[in-house]
C-alpha cells in the first residue's frame, strides 16, 4: 500500500538534520554551607588512645550499661537489643522519658521520703565515700584525664536531692580492658551521669522531669555532649546548672511534694542505682577477698542478683511493716535490697569473715547514701556468726514474716538442722530457698505423720531466668513453703479419723 499518494512516485528522500554545537557556561557548584551537622556520640580522635567508655559513646558504653543494668523484666533469653550498636541502642538504654512505676500491690504504710532530713542538726555533713576517693592512691595510677586541655584531671560536685553536702567526683577514665585493678569498672563519668538520669526521672514533676531528660536539652544529653566537645568548661556548667535545678527544686518543696505521693520506689533501675553506689565503694576494691573460701563447704559464696531477689519480695508479699531475715547473708546484699526496695526492717547473719567486714562497710555506706539520696529505708541489722546456735537471730526468727536460705550449696545435715529451726516460726512465715527443704510429692501418710517436713505447706515451685545468680548464667528454680502448724495439726488430725474409720470397718 502506497501512503504517500502518486502511486507512480517514489518515497520522498528523509529529512536532513543539522547538528549544531554549542558551549553553555556552566554555573559553578555553591560550596556547602558551614552548619553544624546533627550531634554524634563520638568524640574526636585524640593523640592518646581515647578511653573506650567515651570515645565509642554510643556502642561501649550501651554495651557495658546494658550489662550492669539489665531489665528486671523476666524474659527468656533468646535474643537481645542490648547487642545493637548506634544510636539507637544508645537511646534505648538511656530512657528520656519519666519511667513508669513497676506493675504491683500497693503497699499504703510504706513511706519513702526521710522525714528525718530537716531535723537533723549536723548541715548535711555526714561521712560517706566520695566517688573522687575511689580512683586516688593507688587505684588512680590506673585512671587518665578526660580533657587533656586541662593539665590535672578536674573535679566537680555533685548535689543530690536532699539537704546534705554535695558528692566529689575526679573526672577520669579507666581503660577496663586493660585495667588490672580490682575496682576497674568504676567509670566517675558513669557515675555521675546515672545519678543525674534517675534524680530527674523520680524527684521532679512530671512536666519539669521530661523538660530535664528531653534527648538534645536535657542534662544528661548535654554532659554527653560536653565531652564528645572534650571541654571541661562545658561540662562543670551542665553541672552546676544541674545543681542550682535540683536545689531549687528541693527548696521550693518540689522534691518533698513528689516523694510524698510515693508508696514505693517502683523501678527496680532506681534501687540498683543506690546499690550500685555502695556496692562500688565498698566490696568491689576488696571483692577478690570473697574468693577466699573452703571449696565444696557448706561456705561457699554466691550471691542472688537485684533482679531474683525483687521477685522474691514480690511473691512472698513482704511489707515494709513486716520483718525478713537473710541466713547466710554474705556481704548484706540482699539485706540492703528488702530495706530499701520493701522498706522493712532486714536482718542478716553471716559467718564468714571476709564477708562479715564488707558487709559491714555496706551497712555504713547504704545508710549515708539513703540519706543522701532523701530515702527513708527500714533498720538493717547484720550480725557475724553461725545461724544455727547464735541466739540473737534464734529470737529474731519467731517474729520473721518472711526468712531467705540460699541453700545451694549446703550439706544434707545442715538443711536438715534449719527445718528444725523453722518449727520456731510463727504460723504464716514464708520460707525462700534454693533447694526444697520439703521433698517434691511428699505427701502425709501414717508411716511419717511425724515429720516435721509437714509443718511447711503451700509449697510452691518458682523459675528464674538466666543471668539471676552469680554462679551460672543458666535459669534454674527457687522454692517457696509457708509455715503452717495449725493447718499441719488438722491435716494429721484428718488422717487418723480416716485411720480410725479404716479400722472400724475392718472389725
Amino acid at each position: 500500500m502506497n501512503f504517500f499518494g502518486d502511486p507512480g512516485r517514489s518515497r520522498p528522500p528523509p529529512p536532513t538534520i543539522k547538528k549544531v554545537t554549542m558551549k553553555v557556561p556552566v554555573k559553578p557548584s555553591p560550596r556547602p554551607q558551614t552548619t553544624q551537622s546533627a550531634p554524634t556520640r563520638s568524640l574526636p580522635v585524640v593523640q592518646r588512645r581515647a578511653p573506650p567508655t567515651l570515645k565509642d559513646e554510643p556502642k561501649t558504653i550501651a554495651k557495658r550499661l546494658a550489662t550492669k543494668r539489665k531489665s528486671h523484666t523476666p524474659s527468656p533469653a533468646m535474643s537481645s537489643d542490648d547487642d545493637t550498636d548506634g544510636e539507637g541502642s544508645a537511646r534505648s538504654l538511656t530512657p528520656n522519658k519519666r519511667a513508669r512505676p513497676d506493675a504491683g500491690p500497693v503497699d499504703a504504710d510504706r513511706i519513702i521520703l526521710d522525714v528525718r532530713d530537716r531535723s537533723r542538726r549536723d548541715g548535711g555533713q555526714f561521712r560517706f565515700i566520695h566517688g573522687a576517693d575511689l580512683v586516688e592512691g593507688e587505684a588512680g595510677k590506673k585512671y587518665f584525664n578526660v580533657f587533656e586541655e586541662e593539665e590535672k584531671p578536674a573535679r566537680i560536685e555533685l548535689q543530690y536531692p536532699s539537704d546534705s553536702r554535695r558528692e566529689r567526683f575526679t573526672l577520669v577514665y579507666n581503660d577496663v580492658k586493660t585495667a588490672k585493678n580490682t575496682n576497674a569498672d568504676y567509670q566517675p563519668l558513669d557515675d555521675i551521669r546515672e545519678s543525674v538520669k534517675f534524680i530527674c526521672q523520680h524527684y521532679l514533676p512530671a512536666a519539669k522531669s521530661d523538660e530535664c531528660l528531653n534527648e538534645d536539652t536535657g542534662f544528661e544529653a548535654r554532659l554527653i555532649k560536653a565531652v564528645r566537645h572534650g571541654s571541661s568548661a562545658e561540662y562543670k556548667t551542665v553541672i552546676r546548672d544541674f545543681n542550682d535545678m535540683i536545689t531549687k527544686a528541693r527548696k521550693e518543696g518540689e522534691v518533698r511534694s513528689v516523694l510524698e505521693k510515693q508508696h514505693s520506689l517502683g523501678d527496680l533501675n532506681w534501687v540498683q542505682r543506690l546499690l550500685d553506689q555502695v556496692y562500688a565503694r565498698t566490696v568491689s576494691p576488696q571483692v577478690e577477698s570473697l574468693r577466699v573460701y573452703e571449696g565444696f563447704s557448706d561456705n561457699v559464696y554466691g550471691e542472688l542478683k537485684p533482679r531474683l531477689i525483687s521477685e522474691m519480695f514480690k511473691q512472698t508479699e513482704l511489707k515494709s511493716g513486716q520483718v525478713f531475715v537473710d541466713l547466710g547473708s554474705g556481704v548484706g546484699n540482699v539485706v540492703l535490697q528488702a530495706a530499701l526496695e520493701v522498706g522493712c526492717e532486714s536482718w542478716g547473719i553471716e559467718m564468714m569473715e571476709n564477708p562479715c567486714k564488707l558487709a559491714d562497710l555496706q551497712r555504713e555506706e547504704f545508710a549515708a547514701r539513703a540519706r543522701l539520696w532523701g530515702l527513708a529505708v527500714g533498720k538493717v541489722h547484720l550480725l557475724k556468726g553461725d545461724f544455727t546456735k547464735n541466739t540473737k537471730i534464734m529470737e529474731v526468727l519467731k517474729r520473721a514474716d518472711v526468712v531467705l536460705v540460699n541453700n545451694q550449696a549446703f550439706n544434707p545435715d545442715l538443711n536438715s538442722n534449719l527445718i528444725t529451726m523453722f518449727l520456731d516460726l510463727k504460723d504464716g512465715c514464708k520460707i525462700v530457698s534454693l533447694k526444697p527443704f520439703k521433698p517434691e510429692g511428699l505427701e502425709l501418710k501414717e508411716s511419717n505423720i511425724n515429720d516435721i517436713a509437714h509443718s511447711l505447706v503451700n509449697e510452691r515451685k518458682e523459675m528464674y531466668w538466666s543471668d539471676s545468680v552469680s554462679w551460672t548464667d543458666a535459669p534454674g528454680n527457687y522454692h517457696i513453703v509457708t509455715k503452717d502448724l495449725q493447718r499441719s495439726a488438722e491435716m494429721k488430725r484428718q488422717l487418723q479419723q480416716r485411720s480410725a474409720r479404716r479400722s472400724r470397718r475392718a472389725d
